[in-house]
């Protein structure tokens, strides 16, 4: 429960950090020149820059801590039960495909570039833990969590299969002997530095071998096994240090970069076709994906959930708010100024996001005739 706590108020601390330098970020990049973020630089053979340093390495540390919290989600958290596991990762996954599913035949059948559809389908477990605290629903903290790992989880996959390149199998051998390394060093040695050295050293070289480093970075997190001392937890000490690091360093150092641009932003931008679909496919698609998913997958397996109808439809709600993993794949799928309104319809619909979850909380109660029933 400790554990559980501590991850709700680092990451809700890290919502209302995000604010400020979103904003600070945006700011700035109008009146700074912020090509000095895609200047190439050269170390020997690697070449980078500082977007996509971010992008590729700093990011990595997010991902390590979603992986350690999967672990502790499997092992002492909300999925530990497996039918509430199936039916988090249904939710999760309803929550991924129907925005993303909107987004793509709406642009498809008017005959407009259908890339984008991957910054619809991420939620944020920042801002989403800390709507939950100015809403005072704490029963749903731990399944809130879950699903969102999952749903990080579930967007490392598809940046995996969408953006593989050409494997390198040499390194893909590297790679594995590291995360062997690292299994048997968490086991027997159980020292937090060395386990984080090796995991550095896995993340640069994972990112040789054409496989996302996001993925490689959740392997790292997951294979964290408890040491042999029986008295040392080392994936919740791990867990310990690596969460405050990515809540307060990683993700701000990354969404202030992101947003640092020259967007060239007029009140026309709002009515362009991407962002007013990528906003609506948020806005519709992510709740009903949700709230299908927890619904179907509770009646098919006959579990109680821990919240009532109306509480679900709340959940789906929360589910719109998204930020640092759109930012990935808006970045990923676009460029120039397609990219700019995506970003921009992000953005636009976290404070929309919020309006729908507050008004969903406020009519709930009565919408719902049997919502003092649990699912």
């Amino acid at each position: 429960m400790k554990t559980l706590l501590r991850i709700i108020r680092n990451e809700t601390f890290s919502a209302y950090l995000l604010i400020p330098v979103g904003l600070l970020a945006i700011l700035l990049g109008n009146q700074i020149d912020s090509k000095f973020l895609e200047t190439t630089h050269h170390i020997i053979d690697w070449h980078f820059n500082l977007r996509g340093l971010t992008l590729d390495y700093l990011l990595g540390f997010f991902f390590y801590s979603v992986g350690l919290q999967l672990r502790f989600e499997f092992k002492e958290g909300g999925l530990q039960d497996r039918k509430v596991l199936v039916v988090s990762s249904l939710a999760a996954a309803l929550g991924m495909a129907t925005p993303a599913l909107i987004y793509f035949t709406f642009n498809k059948a008017h005959g407009t570039p259908t890339a984008g559809w991957g910054a619809t389908m991420a939620t944020d477990l920042p801002f989403v833990l800390a709507m939950l605290v100015v809403l005072k629903k704490n029963n749903l903290k731990g399944f809130v969590l879950a699903l969102a790992t999952i749903d990080d989880i579930g967007s490392v996959i598809v940046l995996s299969i969408l953006y593989k390149q050409h494997i390198q199998w040499g390194y893909l051998a590297l790679t594995l002997a590291l995360l062997g390394l690292y299994i048997l060093a968490s086991y027997f040695i159980a020292s937090r530095l060395l386990l984080v050295i090796i995991f550095t050293l896995g993340l640069a070289i994972g990112h040789l071998t054409g496989i996302q480093t996001s993925l490689v970075a959740v392997l790292f997190g997951i294979a964290t096994l408890k040491s042999r001392r029986a008295k040392r937890d080392l994936p919740s000490e791990l867990l310990r240090t690596i969460e405050p690091i990515s809540a307060f360093i990683v993700i701000p150092v990354f969404v202030f970069v992101s947003l640092f641009r020259n967007y060239g932003f007029s009140w026309n931008s709002l009515g362009t076709r991407l962002v007013l679909t990528l906003v609506i496919a948020r806005l519709i698609g992510k709740p009903l994906g949700i709230f299908l998913g927890i619904t179907l997958g509770s009646l098919a397996l006959q579990v109680r959930m821990p919240f009532n109808r109306g509480e679900a439809l709340l959940i789906g709600a929360l589910g719109t708010l998204g930020l640092d993993v759109s930012l990935i794949f808006a970045q990923r799928d676009l460029t120039g100024a397609l990219q700019n309104r995506a970003i921009l319809g992000i953005l636009v619909t976290i404070p929309l996001a919020v309006l729908v979850s507050v008004l969903v909380w406020a009519v709930t109660p009565g919408a719902f005739p049997k919502a003092a029933d649990n699912l």
